[in-house]
C-alpha cells in the first residue's frame, strides 16, 4: 500500500471519529427514552383499526403485461468493455441480456405468487400503515414446545426470502433437522417494502420499525413473550427490539451483527488489534484480520448506501421505471454480497445459490408494488439521521449470533463484540454470505433451533415465560 493511501485512510478514518464523536457516549447501560408511538399514514393522525384481515396476493394481469412490455422495449444500449469480462464494473451487460430474455419468456410469477399465498398472510394497521406479514404455525400438536418467532427481512430483500426457510422452522422434523422444539413464525413487511404500506412521513426508521412490530407481536397478535431473527435491516430491528423492549424477548438472534463503523471506538480497537490479530484472537480465521483491507472492501461495495443516504428519490425514479434497471441494481447485490469472489465471474455468480426465479421474484416484488423508492428512504431515515443513543445500548437477552464469513459487513472476531449483548451461541460459519435465509437455510434453521433449545424457558418449562 502506498504511502498516499495509508494517509487517505488514517484522514478518511479521522473524519469519522470526528463526525461521529458527538453522537456517541450518549448511554451505555443507562435508560434510554425513545417515543412510545407515531403515525406515518397519509393525512392528520386517526385512529389505527385493530382487525386483522386476511389477505391474499394478486398481481392484476395487466401490470404483468405492462411488465413484459417494458421488458421488450428495454434499452441495454451499452457495450461490455472488451477486456472486464466480469462484474467489476458492476452487472454484466451481456449477461442482462440473458436476465432480460429469461425474465420475459420463461419466468412465472404465477408460480411465485402461488408459493407466497401458500402461506398464511394478514393485514393490519398501526401507526398509520397497513402492515402485512405472513402468519405459519407449526403442525398442530407434533411438537411439545412451540415458540413464537419474529421473522424480519432487509435490504434489497423482502418475505420471499424466507420461503425455504420457514418450513424448515414450523417443522423440523420434516427436514431431519432432529429438534422437539418447532416455531410458530411471524414474518412481517417492513412498511415500506413488500406487501406493506409505504409510509407517507419522514422519520420511519429502525426505531420506528421495532416499535411497530412490537406492537404487532404483542397488541395485535397477544404473544407476551417471544424470539426475535434478523438479518441486514432485520438484524438492526430486532437488536434495537431486544434495547428497547427486552421484558418482551426471550432471546434474539442474528446472521448479521450490527455494524459499530460509528463507534470511534470501535474503529480504534479495529485499528489498533489489525496490527498484530494473532495476539489478540483466537480463531484462527482472523489471524491475518486486516481492518484497513476491510475497509477498502467496504467502500468499494457501499457506494449505494452513500446514495441512498442522502438522494433516495432520485435514484429511485429511474429504477421505478425500468424493470430491467432494477434488476441490475438488486442483483448485482445478490452477486458480490453471497461471495466477494463473485465479482469476477461473467454472471456474477448468481445462479451458484439462487435460482433465476427465486431472484426475479425478489425483483418482480418490488416492481409490481413501485416501493424501491421508499425501501431506498429506509436508509435516508436510518444512516443520515445520524447514530442514536440506542444504537450503542447493550442487549441484555441472551444472544446468538450465526457469522457467515462470506457476509458484505465482514463478521468482527468474537473479541471485538463480546461486551455488546449477552451471546450465548456463536458460530463463526466459513460458507455462506449476507442472504443466509435464502442461500443456506438449512444452516441458519439449524443454528437458531440450537440457540433456542438452550435458552432457560427450553430447558426450564415450568419457568414462566408464556408466549401467548
Amino acid at each position: 500500500m502506498g504511502v498516499k493511501l495509508v494517509i487517505f485512510f488514517i484522514a478518511a478514518i479521522g473524519a469519522v471519529l470526528a463526525y461521529f464523536f458527538s453522537g456517541y457516549g450518549l448511554t451505555g447501560n443507562g435508560k434510554y427514552e425513545f417515543p412510545h408511538d407515531g403515525y406515518f399514514g397519509p393525512g392528520d393522525k386517526k385512529n389505527d383499526s385493530v382487525k386483522i384481515l386476511p389477505f391474499k396476493i394478486d398481481i392484476k394481469d395487466t401490470a404483468i403485461q405492462d411488465l413484459k412490455l417494458r421488458l421488450k422495449s428495454s434499452r441495454i444500449g451499452h457495450h461490455q468493455l472488451e477486456d472486464v469480462p466480469d462484474f467489476s464494473y458492476g452487472f454484466n451487460q451481456k449477461y442482462l441480456l440473458k436476465i432480460k430474455d429469461y425474465w420475459l419468456k420463461s419466468y412465472d410469477w404465477r408460480a411465485a405468487e402461488a408459493k407466497l399465498n401458500s402461506f398464511p398472510q394478514f393485514l393490519t394497521e398501526i401507526e398509520g400503515l397497513k402492515i402485512h406479514f405472513l402468519d405459519v404455525p407449526p403442525p398442530s400438536g407434533k411438537y411439545p414446545n412451540v415458540v413464537p418467532l419474529l421473522l424480519v427481512h432487509g435490504w434489497p430483500g423482502n418475505v420471499y426470502e424466507f420461503h425455504k426457510i420457514i418450513d424448515m422452522l414450523t417443522d423440523p422434523a420434516k427436514h431431519s433437522l432432529g429438534f422437539s422444539l418447532a416455531f410458530h413464525v411471524i414474518a412481517p413487511s417492513i412498511p415500506g417494502y413488500g406487501f406493506s404500506e409505504q409510509p407517507h412521513k419522514k422519520g420511519f426508521n429502525h426505531i420506528a420499525a421495532a416499535r411497530v412490530f412490537r406492537k404487532l407481536m404483542k397488541n395485535r397478535l397477544k404473544f407476551n413473550h417471544y424470539v426475535a431473527q434478523g438479518g441486514d435491516w432485520g438484524s438492526i430491528i430486532v437488536s434495537t427490539l431486544a434495547k428497547m423492549f427486552p421484558e418482551d424477548l426471550l432471546g434474539v438472534h442474528l446472521n448479521m451483527f450490527p455494524s459499530s463503523t460509528r463507534d470511534p471506538i470501535a474503529i480504534a480497537k479495529n485499528l489498533v488489534y489489525s496490527i498484530w490479530p494473532s495476539l489478540f484472537f483466537k480463531d484462527s480465521r482472523f489471524s491475518t484480520w486486516n481492518y484497513i483491507e476491510y475497509y477498502k472492501f467496504f467502500l468499494r461495495e457501499s457506494g449505494y448506501m452513500h446514495i441512498q443516504a442522502t438522494k433516495p428519490d432520485t435514484v429511485g425514479v429511474g429504477l421505478n421505471d425500468s424493470p430491467i434497471g432494477l434488476a441490475a441494481y438488486i442483483l448485482e447485490k445478490f452477486s458480490t454480497w453471497t461471495h466477494p469472489e463473485y465479482v469476477w465471474h461473467p454472471d456474477g455468480g448468481l445462479t451458484k445459490k439462487y435460482t433465476l426465479d427465486e431472484l426475479l421474484t425478489i425483483v418482480s416484488i418490488y416492481w409490481f408494488e413501485g416501493n424501491i423508492v421508499s425501501s431506498q428512504r429506509f436508509y435516508k431515515e436510518i444512516i443520515s439521521g445520524g447514530p442514536q443513543a440506542i444504537d450503542k445500548k447493550y442487549i441484555s437477552v441472551p444472544t446468538g449470533y450465526a457469522a457467515f464469513m462470506r457476509d458484505l459487513i465482514v463478521p468482527p472476531p468474537f473479541e471485538l463484540i463480546r461486551k455488546t449483548a449477552n451471546f450465548t451461541h456463536v458460530t463463526y460459519i466459513d460458507e455462506g454470505g449476507h442472504f443466509a435465509a435464502l442461500e443456506e437455510p438449512t444452516i441458519l434453521a439449524k443454528h437458531v433451533l440450537d440457540f433456542v433449545s438452550g435458552l432457560d424457558f427450553i430447558a426450564h418449562p415450568n419457568h414462566d415465560h408464556d408466549t401467548a
